[in-house]
């Protein structure tokens, strides 16, 4: 059997302590469990973990994260993500629960979302706050949870430590997308570069498995998939962000921009407006904002309430 460097060994072991020391209750700090650790992906319920837990260990004067509910004085439940029994038993030993939801429930949904939206409703019975992401997603789920007594509208915020803005705006109409789907509109994005040939657009993302060929469009520079940490870097190079995606509950890009300085054209359906406010103009205003994206892009480093410091802060005030 082969043996292990003592450097290795010793970082094991130090990280070994790190996981108990979050895992141990701590009577002179706020005990928090978060329904889910943060992997090397995107998505918004990701992101919000990946933040949250990076802010808790930047307070540990106040917060502890641990990762056992039982151990808990708070708990943010992310959708479905817990076993009922366990949130059950944590309730019994007088946690407080938050539920924080960013859903959309239609009338023709697949076997999966029916299971998922079905299991949000026995795990909402639990909740002592429900924390939707927008009024957008409190409108359509409040009345499906069947109105939770205590209802809180916290939108999403962006790491400033991760996002910020550039000394001046670049000069690329951006796009960023992970997904491909009809609720993405990659058709609006299509024409919209279609019809600016004079206009210089920069894809971020899974553009090329849409059904588009934007590769063939002579305006358009496609990066494809990027880190999380390379992002900011070609959002500095956009003027503003095009954002035509529909029904969309609390977009992280659409924040992440903003913090950064881009202001967005924006679908006006779903929650991305209550997000954008006066940081850019919805999809008729194009030609508008293509006049005076500086003018927007000043409001948009007016937006501390999009830090995500704002928003910990928020979901720790709750009790």
């Amino acid at each position: 059997m082969q043996k292990l460097p003592e450097m290795e060994i010793t970082y094991l072991i130090q990280n070994i302590r790190i996981l108990l020391s979050f895992n141990r209750y701590q009577k002179n700090k706020t005990n928090v469990f978060v329904s889910i650790y943060p992997t090397n992906k995107g998505g918004g319920s990701n992101t919000f973990a990946y933040n949250i837990k990076n802010w808790f260990a930047n307070n540990k004067e106040k917060y502890n994260q641990v990762y056992n509910i039982c151990k808990a004085d708070k708990a943010i439940i992310i959708a479905d993500k817990i076993d009922i029994k366990i949130l059950e038993k944590a309730k019994k030993r007088a946690c407080f629960i938050i539920h924080r939801l960013d859903e959309h429930v239609e009338s023709n949904e697949d076997d999966y979302r029916r299971k998922k939206h079905a299991k949000l409703k026995k795990i909402n019975i639990f909740a002592n706050a429900t924390v939707y992401q927008s009024n957008f997603v409190y409108n359509n789920m409040h009345p499906y949870l069947e109105y939770p007594e205590r209802a809180e509208i916290i939108l999403n915020g962006a790491d400033t430590a991760e996002f910020y803005p550039s000394e001046k705006p670049g000069n690329y109409i951006g796009h960023v997308t992970w997904g491909v789907g009809s609720k993405k509109r990659m058709d609006i994005v299509y024409e919209t570069i279609k019809k600016h040939p004079n206009e210089q657009f920069l894809l971020i993302g899974n553009h090329s498995r849409s059904n588009f060929d934007f590769a063939s469009l002579s305006n358009v520079r496609c990066i494809g998939q990027v880190k999380r940490q390379e992002l900011l870097y070609f959002l500095h190079q956009m003027k503003f962000l095009f954002f035509p995606s529909e029904n969309d509950p609390c977009p992280n890009t659409v924040i992440e921009a903003i913090i950064s300085g881009v202001p967005v054209c924006f679908n006006p359906l779903g929650g991305t407006k209550e997000i954008v406010k006066d940081c850019g103009l919805p999809l008729g205003g194009f030609r508008a904002i293509l006049k005076d994206y500086p003018l927007y892009r000043q409001k948009c480093l007016l937006r501390e309430d999009l830090h995500f410091d704002y928003v910990a802060h928020k979901y720790m005030e709750l009790n």
